[in-house]
This record gives C-alpha cells, sequence and structure tokens, in this order.
C-alpha cells in the first residue's frame, strides 16, 4: 500500500540528497513513479521497480552509467546514505532518480524534432553497442511471439495471419545487441527548441536488432494519440522519413535492417495488442493502468492501419533510405 508514511520513510534513505523534509508530490496514477523536491530545490522521482524485472538492479545501474560516460544523458539511480541502488525487499523496492528536464511538446511540433530524435537513438544504440561487459539480460524472441498463439481481434487475425510468414522471415537473421527494448516516444525527452533532453526507462535492455526500438517508436507514431488525428496515408507515415534520417546521419542501417522496419513496426503493434488483450482479460497478471483500454484500442486500430496500408509503410521507409 502507496501510504504517505510509509513512502516519507522510504525517503529518509535519500536524506543527504533530499534533505530531511522533502516534498512528496501525487503518483503518476497507476505507474509507481511520485515527483519529488528536495529541500534544495532539485527535483527527482521516487519510483517503484516493478516485480517482473527482466535483468538485475546492478546490471541496470551499470548500463546507465556507461551511457552516462558515453554522453548519453539519461536517469541514473541515486546511491542511498548507506550506499545501496534500491530499498525494500525485490519485490516491493524503490529507487531514486533525478528529474530530466524537459518540456511537452505539441503534437504539431513532433514532426519538426523527428531528425534530432533519430539521431539521439542513433547515438544510444552506438554506446550500448560498445557496452563492454555482460548485462545479464534476455534475448527478445519476436519471432517465437508472433507464431504463438496471438489473442486478437479476429479480423485483425486473419489480417495478420497473410503476412506472418513474411514478417517472421524479415525479422529472424537480424544481427542482435543490447537496446533500449521499450523506446516509446514517452521514454524518449524533449526540450525546446528541437532537443533530446533525455532517454529514460531502461527496465528491459535486451538483446535484439537495433531497428526494433526503431520500430517500437514508429509503431507508437502510427497511434492517433500521438499526433492529430488525420484520414491522409501520407500524414499517418510521415515520421518514418525524418527519423530514419536522423538515425542514418549518425548510425547508418543496412539495406537488410531497413527492408525490415515495415515488418518490426506491424510486429510492434500486433504483439502488443495481444499482450494487451491478455491483461485485460485476465490471462496475464501485470498492472493494468488507467489508460489500458484506450492504449488498447489505439494499438488495435493502427495495427489494422498498417495492415491495410502496409505499403505506404514501405515507400516511406524506402523514401529515407540510402
Amino acid at each position: 500500500m502507496f501510504t504517505t508514511g510509509r513512502l516519507t520513510a522510504v525517503l529518509k534513505n535519500w536524506t543527504t540528497l533530499l534533505g530531511a523534509d522533502p516534498i512528496l508530490g501525487a503518483e503518476d496514477t497507476g505507474r509507481g513513479l511520485w515527483p519529488i523536491v528536495a529541500e534544495d530545490g532539485r527535483r527527482y522521482f521516487l519510483k517503484r521497480l516493478s516485480p517482473w524485472r527482466n535483468l538485475p538492479v546492478a546490471d541496470e545501474a551499470r548500463v546507465l552509467r556507461w551511457l552516462a560516460q558515453q554522453h548519453v544523458d539519461v536517469a541514473e539511480f541515486m546511491i542511498t546514505d548507506q550506499a545501496t541502488l534500491t530499498v525494500g525487499p525485490s519485490e516491493d523496492s524503490y529507487t531514486l532518480i533525478p528529474q530530466l528536464d524537459a518540456d511537452r511538446i505539441a503534437p504539431a511540433d513532433l514532426l519538426r524534432s523527428e531528425e534530432t530524435i533519430g539521431q539521439a537513438i542513433a547515438e544510444l544504440h552506438r554506446a550500448l553497442a560498445g557496452y563492454p561487459w555482460s548485462a545479464n539480460s534476455y534475448r527478445e524472441q519476436m519471432t517465437d511471439a508472433l507464431q504463438g498463439d496471438l489473442l486478437l481481434p479476429p479480423d485483425l487475425a486473419d489480417s495478420f495471419a497473410l503476412r506472418r510468414e513474411s514478417v517472421c522471415q524479415s525479422i529472424e537473421l537480424l544481427l542482435v545487441q543490447l537496446v533500449n527494448g521499450d523506446l516509446t516516444p514517452e521514454n524518449i525527452l524533449l526540450r525546446s527548441p528541437g532537443q533530446v533532453a533525455g532517454f529514460i526507462d531502461f527496465d528491459h535492455l535486451p538483446l535484439a536488432p537495433r531497428v526494433w526500438d526503431i520500430a517500437k517508436y514508429l509503431s507508437r507514431r502510427l497511434r492517433l494519440r500521438w499526433r492529430e488525428r488525420t484520414e491522409s496515408a501520407a500524414d499517418r507515415v510521415a515520421h518514418i522519413g525524418p527519423l530514419i534520417r536522423g538515425y542514418q546521419r549518425a548510425n547508418p542501417l543496412s539495406g537488410q535492417e531497413l527492408n525490415a522496419l515495415p515488418a518490426c513496426i506491424a510486429a510492434g503493434n500486433i504483439i502488443e495488442a495481444s499482450y494487451g488483450q491478455e491483461i485485460a482479460s485476465g490471462q496475464l497478471e501485470r498492472r493494468m493502468l488507467p489508460d489500458h483500454d484506450q492504449v488498447l484500442a489505439d494499438t488495435i486500430e493502427a495495427a489494422r492501419w498498417q495492415l491495410a496500408n502496409y505499403t505506404a509503410v514501405e515507400e516511406a521507409v524506402r523514401s529515407a533510405g540510402p
């Protein structure tokens, strides 16, 4: 139970940083994240770590430290007064992270930022590829997930069945490296004018093709909640070209990776649609956020749209190629 008294007691473990009486803000509902203002005015977040972690906290902390050393802006874990990374038992633990200064960017202005975002993602991937130790992580099994029993609306399941084989073949032979694993627009913080303030949420860090991260981001851009509503297919895919062009400047993609990107974008929405339905139906026990139903409906709609307009996505990717 997230009582104020309990959370205040947790914060006492960072008294050196926060002072004796920091200000505890309201939770970002359902996300286990509380804004904190220290006595000296510095801003942090208290973060409850998910009990379904994909890799040890120490490994995530080492990766974050490495990225910071490579001049990639991330929110590193703040060490407690007892020289630990977290507070509490593993199934209910907390960490403190700095709040990165960022701005809320209007949807109409996002398109102008996409090349900068693409270049920043490329630099993130280059730094992750150079990580010199084992991250004790897992390999993202995208093709296994796509070939398994997916929980999808019947019409979407039928549409995807026609492309399942070609999508899986496009993905399965790609080279893998350490990636963020959850590179959504929410996890790339922006600052005006057109700057990337930093990356957050490295709880996954799988071994996967780097285009999986790019596809995660672009799969969200096909969802209407991230952009203004439009009936134009050209407008719907407008973010793809600038993002890839920015990426290519810093860390060029191979022809094989570019060819696989439309399949990866489709896979991102298909896998998440099935995952969201499993949570909503109770088949999978995971934290259900307040906007779960809205996000799920938008994910399903985006998957339907791409399968019906697959050529438009392929052309948008080709237009930004080498």
